[in-house]
């Protein structure tokens, strides 16, 4: 697990999004991937064009996200 202890904190509103509110939707801070795209040395349009957020749950309290490639054969969103 991650130690947030000493990790900027900001609370952002999360919103219910498509049939029947089955998704829901919270804002990535534009600094945490302003960051991500400095690191790779890529541009912001050119991180989020080949990368995704991805969520990692279970025995743990929250969600962590990381950020990883998009697959070679297509966006590897939702799978």
């Amino acid at each position: 697990m991650v130690d947030t202890k000493d990790s900027y904190q900001r609370p952002y509103k999360m919103r219910s999004t498509g049939r029947d509110g089955l998704n829901t939707v919270v804002s990535i801070p534009p600094q945490v991937i302003e960051r991500e795209s400095r690191k790779r040395g890529i541009t912001v349009q050119e991180f989020l064009e080949s990368h995704s957020a991805v969520a990692q749950y279970d025995s743990f309290d929250g969600v962590f996200y990381s950020f990883e490639p998009n697959k070679k054969d297509g966006n590897n969103v939702g799978t």
